[in-house]
């Protein structure tokens, strides 16, 4: 992760998260990676002891802690995404992984898979705007000419 984003070739419209689906909270297996600090913020949003936060909500993964996910139909869901709303439900205590999102470093040198992903990327110098990619994302375009 990364605290400028002037080096990344696109650029990021949070305004089409409203109607994503959560896509950046759902999919394929993986870490949303948690520091004490983080974790203990969360608790204390959600009223509840760290001790007890953790056993309910994060899983230790290669050596670090790692929010949990819930597994519905195949597909893995954060366990604060909240699939009737379509919104995290600790928006405001959310991880910095979370928070950087989409400006990873694994995205910067190959950004292809992060434009089919979320509706809100535009590469840099294109005269799309994210409403373009939004409707062209939920039309199945996956290249906008």
């Amino acid at each position: 992760m990364t605290e400028s984003t002037e080096d990344f070739p696109y650029t990021f419209a949070s305004a089409a998260c409203a109607g994503c689906g959560g896509r950046c909270c759902r999919g394929e297996g993986g870490y949303v990676w948690v520091s004490r600090e983080e974790l203990e913020a969360m608790a204390a949003a959600q009223g509840m002891n760290p001790g007890l936060f953790a056993k309910q909500y994060v899983r230790r993964a290669q050596g670090r802690l790692s929010l949990q996910e819930r597994v519905i139909n195949g597909e893995h869901f954060c366990c604060f995404f909240d699939r009737a709303a379509c919104c995290c439900l600790l928006y405001e205590q959310r991880p910095q992984q979370c928070r950087t999102f989409p400006f990873w470093e694994r995205f910067k040198a190959d950004p292809q898979n992060l434009l089919r992903e979320c509706p809100g990327v535009a590469l840099k110098g294109s005269s799309k705007n994210y409403r373009i990619h939004f409707a062209a994302f939920f039309l199945g375009v996956t290249q906008l000419k």
